[in-house]
């Protein structure tokens, strides 16, 4: 059993792998803003197994003060896990000053992560660092030049965690996380999107989705950011995504014929920018090596969603 301090844990991605952790049987402090809305679903999740409520502390502290909350506390762990992020969706994308506050709250994160004994520290990066890539995303080889604040705001995050994280003397891990979808995802997602319309028996109104993509249920996602982040020897880069990469639109009509067989789809509807248009192909040699998973299938996850939809 490790101790694991999670931020963002209220999130799609955070809730995730809390339970995770919890199913592995770790102890979790999970990180959560005051007053927050959405503290029912931790609350929920220590009821979902008598063992998880003695294992799962929740606590609210404001992002910028963790390492003074967790000193207080005399918290200790073995690995940090820093999924909240401002500004992860929408127009609060491109806002400045908004991406900018990211980097302090990184830097009070992982001088927090210190404090507590931690051996670990992983953020949370994102493929919107790469901008627009044809071609498979092979660190080393291909320059990051993302096109919208998010992204830059995420790659400066990793240039300067890894500094900060070198000078103070901890491992520093930054999954870049490609397009994660599954039960509980958040609503205005390509995925929520087709659910719905195809659900009510209308058209939905695409872009030409010809570009290349991925998607990974989040249930591996979870998976596969426990086994970085509780890792002796993992450091820098993964690439967090699935082995199933092909045209987006393939993924659509995959969807459609599952959910709605027969209706159609209005590909090129919308317009599609190729200057902001992104093209999926991760590359996840180094992630298999370390993390081997048995990933559920695309067809799988929609299904698992739908039925999920369908309960409620």
């Amino acid at each position: 059993m490790k101790c694991c301090i999670v931020t963002g844990a209220t999130g799609f991605i955070g809730t995730a792998l809390c339970r995770q952790l919890l199913e592995q049987g770790d102890e979790v402090h999970a990180i959560i803003r005051p007053m927050s809305g959405k503290r029912e679903k931790l609350a929920a999740l220590q009821k979902e197994n008598s063992s998880y409520e003695d294992r799962l502390q929740i606590h609210e502290a404001p992002l910028g003060q963790l390492e003074p909350f967790l000193a207080g506390r005399q918290i200790r762990a073995d690995a940090f896990f820093h999924l909240a992020w401002n500004g992860s969706g929408g127009k609060d994308r491109e806002n400045f000053d908004l991406q900018l506050s990211n980097l302090g709250y990184l830097a009070d994160a992982l001088r927090a992560a210190k404090a507590c004994g931690c051996q670990s520290f992983l953020g949370a990066g994102s493929q919107a660092e790469y901008g627009v890539v044809h071609g498979i995303a092979k660190e080393g080889e291909v320059v990051p030049r993302p096109f919208m604040m998010y992204g830059a705001a995420k790659l400066s995050a990793y240039h300067m965690g890894t500094l900060l994280a070198r000078q103070i003397g901890i491992r520093f891990l930054w999954p870049r996380i490609y397009s994660v979808y599954g039960v509980g995802e958040n609503a205005g997602t390509l995925i929520s999107y087709l659910m719905d319309t195809l659900g009510k028996g209308e058209t939905p109104e695409l872009s030409p989705c010809e570009n290349m993509w991925n998607f990974l249920y989040i249930t591996d996602c979870a998976k596969i950011l426990a086994a970085l982040g509780k890792s002796d020897a993992a450091e820098g880069i993964f690439h967090v995504a699935s082995r199933d990469t092909r045209k987006l639109r393939e993924f659509v009509e995959e969807l459609r014929d599952i959910i709605a067989p027969g209706v159609p789809l209005a590909f090129g509807k919308r317009p599609a920018n190729p200057e902001r248009t992104f093209w999926l192909e991760p590359d996840i040699e180094k992630t298999e090596g370390l993390v081997p998973v048995e990933y559920v299938t695309f067809s799988e996850g929609i299904r698992m969603r739908k039925a999920c939809s369908d309960e409620v």
